[in-house]
């Protein structure tokens, strides 16, 4: 015999749970059972996670997404930080030429973003994946008697802030996301006036 409980529904639950009731092969006491299995979790459904499993993950997910948005913060106040320490005040006379490279590298940032976000792929994580795989081989070639390669400056990127605008210094925030300065202003010999 299956234990009888009594509850207290809201007139239009209680409406809703009579109307559902109605149709062919379902009852009240079906449909509550139905619904506070699926609420639960069932014991022998191992299709449906419980509610609490289903709680954890999801917090896990916001642990992970919070984590993520620390280092897009950090990541971002670092740029802003040493974007503001190295840029120069631009005399009055390359303001104009110097918005004018500014929106069209931003609209390239942009588009690089876009394309990014709609493909799914991330640029931190292939660098990451990159500079792992670049620190293996490293390691991996050896000198002489089993010592590690010397480090080379060489194996560096130069990467140096452009202190005038129109100099050919590479900046990397103005590089196309291939790594090429084609038809790129102010590089490759495409002249900024």
């Amino acid at each position: 015999m299956k234990p009888r409980i009594g509850v207290y529904l809201s007139e239009q639950m209680a409406a809703r749970l009579t109307a559902a009731a109605k149709r062919p092969g379902a009852s009240k006491s079906a449909l509550v059972e139905a619904a506070l299995a699926q609420f639960l979790g069932a014991d022998d459904d191992t299709d449906n996670l419980s509610v609490d499993h289903r709680l954890t993950l999801i917090g896990r997910q916001l642990e992970q997404l919070d984590r993520d948005l620390r280092i897009v913060n950090e990541t971002v106040t670092l740029q802003a930080r040493y974007h503001l320490a190295v840029t120069p005040p631009l005399p009055a006379a390359a303001l104009r030429t110097a918005c004018m490279l500014g929106a069209e590298r931003f609209d390239e940032f942009a588009a690089q973003v876009g394309r990014r976000v709609h493909l799914g792929t991330s640029l931190m994580q292939e660098t990451i994946d990159r500079i792992g795989t670049t620190k293996r081989d490293t390691q991996a070639s050896v000198v002489g008697e089993g010592m590690p390669a010397p480090y080379s400056p060489a194996q560096e990127p130069d990467v140096h802030a452009s202190s005038q605008l129109g100099s050919n210094a590479h900046n990397p925030a103005a590089v196309r996301e291939g790594g090429s300065l084609i038809n790129f202003p102010g590089k490759a010999g495409i002249p900024l006036h």
